[in-house]
């Protein structure tokens, strides 16, 4: 019982951690989260992902200046009243704060999935590069995210890579039959872990057809 409530506090404890120290993170400790992050459901166990671990701080850099560069056009007019105090306006306003940090972060986790096509897109209709095995990939970032917060890390997972990432792919070598499904920028975090704020998954659920609420 006490294993099953601490599993629940973590959960409801791991809010993103987006201010982190400078001091280096151990590599037998994050390898100590990427191996039971491993333990992630996956299709046929395959483990359709890899992790590329970042500290070179040139890397980082070319990656915040994009990261940045990005999110700006997109949070920016979000924020315009500057003595708007809302919990909105001071999420976007750290999420947009983040970019110009990473160069500093002392991990950069990019998890990549291999690409391979949905069996809902006809062979006829594939172009391009397949997309990554998403399904199997994220429950591996969340269990990445949960051991951080186990552990003392703070962690937050960043998908603006989309923008640039073909750019990024050459920087970092990742192969064609990679792609980027997330990147987390890890570290000893400057604040304190707090309860994270949600909907009530009552609001979120029906009960055999949509639009039902269960009966409570």
């Amino acid at each position: 019982m006490s294993d099953n409530l601490n599993v629940f506090h973590i959960m409801k404890t791991a809010r993103p951690m987006r201010r982190l120290k400078s001091d280096p993170v151990p590599q037998a400790l994050l390898e100590e989260i990427l191996d039971a992050a491993s333990c992630a459901p996956n299709s046929l166990n395959t483990q359709p992902y890899r992790f590329l671990v970042v500290r070179d701080h040139a890397s980082k850099a070319f990656f915040g200046e994009r990261y940045d560069a990005a999110m700006q056009p997109r949070f920016s007019p979000m924020v315009t009243d500057p003595n708007d105090r809302s919990p909105t306006a001071r999420n976007v306003r750290t999420a947009l704060a983040l970019g110009k940090r990473l160069k500093d972060v002392p991990v950069l986790l990019f998890i990549c999935g291999k690409r391979d096509w949905p069996m809902g897109v006809p062979a006829a209709k594939r172009r391009g590069l397949a997309p990554p095995s998403y399904g199997s990939v994220f429950p591996c970032v969340q269990n990445i995210l949960l051991g951080c917060r186990a552990k003392g890390l703070g962690a937050s997972l960043t998908t603006m890579h989309q923008v640039f990432e073909a750019e990024l792919c050459e920087k970092l070598q990742i192969p064609d039959t990679y792609g980027i499904v997330a990147v987390l920028p890890i570290g000893y975090p400057e604040g304190n872990f707090g309860p994270v704020t949600r909907k009530p998954s009552t609001d979120l659920t029906y009960l055999d057809l949509w639009g039902i609420a269960p009966e409570s």
